[in-house]
């Protein structure tokens, strides 16, 4: 048997012992389960483990985002809290959000910053870039999962787009072919989203940037969850 076949064999043996009303503990505590799974058990395990927190606080620590993209792909609640080691080793306990959010918070402390070089300036349209491709993938997988794709399918259809323009017609037409038609759809449906796009394009390639870089992330932001709102689960 494989390492990942192992893993499954050793939690289906110990989650329904530890589920049983006999047994004193009322939380279950689960170290790296993921290691050496394919995508189809790392859902499946999301799944098990969203069951089993039914009736047991259930506390797993993983290095493997697959296992939190899977609880969030398949709206399931839980609570995800990213440890960090700063400097001096400094422990730092922070609670993850998307990773569209995550880029756009970073995006947005560079963007606050006083006095930021013009060189800087250049990481912001970047980081926003990532945070629309970040939002059109989770937005792809949710329409993807709910047409009842298998996780491989769309494993594989998330390989094909290559530009923020492919990337946002899979989210917006389910078709990444159809990146000629983004602009227009913008440009109709969210005119005060066309030009951010065409700014995270001209960034990324060394464009000098011009103008109000704030309200240029908070425009990202908003596209973002026009893209893929929040899910039911995200509070």
């Amino acid at each position: 048997m494989s390492q990942g076949e192992l893993n499954c064999l050793a939690l289906s043996l110990f989650l329904p012992r530890a589920s049983m009303p006999e047994s004193p503990f009322r939380f279950v505590v689960i170290d790296d389960p993921v290691q050496a799974m394919d995508p189809s058990k790392v859902e499946g395990l999301a799944t098990t483990l969203s069951r089993a927190a039914r009736h047991r606080q259930v506390v797993v620590l993983t290095h493997d985002t697959r296992l939190p993209d899977a609880v969030r792909f398949l709206g399931l609640e839980a609570t995800i809290i990213q440890v960090v080691r700063r400097e001096s080793s400094e422990v730092e306990l922070r609670a993850v959000d998307t990773p569209a959010h995550r880029h756009i918070e970073d995006a947005m402390a560079i963007a606050q910053t006083e006095g930021l070089p013009a060189e800087a300036m250049r990481v912001v349209p970047g980081f926003c870039r990532m945070a629309l491709e970040a939002a059109a993938a989770e937005a792809a997988t949710r329409r993807m999962r709910r047409e009842g794709r298998p996780f491989a399918d769309v494993e594989a259809e998330l390989q094909r787009p290559t530009t923020l323009m492919t990337w946002l017609a899979l989210a917006l037409f389910g078709d990444a072919t159809r990146s000629g038609e983004v602009n227009s759809y913008l440009e109709r449906h969210h005119p005060w989203a066309a030009q951010p796009v065409r700014e995270c394009n001209r960034g990324v390639h060394g464009a000098a940037w011009a103008g109000d870089l704030i309200g240029f992330v908070r425009d990202v932001e908003k596209l973002t969850a026009v893209i893929c709102p929040p899910a039911p689960s995200d509070g």
